[in-house]
């Protein structure tokens, strides 16, 4: 159903209006840091300590991001990749 909801969005804007109607601060703040964690582990530039120290977000997290990559196809991630880091 969300991805019905998203492919329909008419305009990339409206994104933003959208995902606090469909989740909570919480939420949406969890899957930011996630995917701040995603970036800066498929960037390797930092150890995750620093990546912790830097954004304010827990070894756990990041731990947890770092196993999810593991365990993703290499079609996931190069999706990632493109996704969160353009050149």
């Amino acid at each position: 159903m969300i991805n019905e909801l998203l492919r329909n969005i008419p305009c990339e804007d409206d994104i933003s209006l959208i995902l606090p109607l469909l989740f909570s601060a919480e939420e949406l703040n969890a899957v930011n840091a996630r995917t701040l964690v995603y970036k800066e582990l498929l960037l390797a530039e930092k150890s995750q300590r620093e990546i912790a120290k830097i954004h304010g977000i827990s070894i756990a997290t990041i731990t947890r991001g770092s196993n999810n990559l593991k365990s993703m196809s290499d079609k996931e991630k190069n999706l990632l990749q493109t996704l969160l880091i353009r050149k």
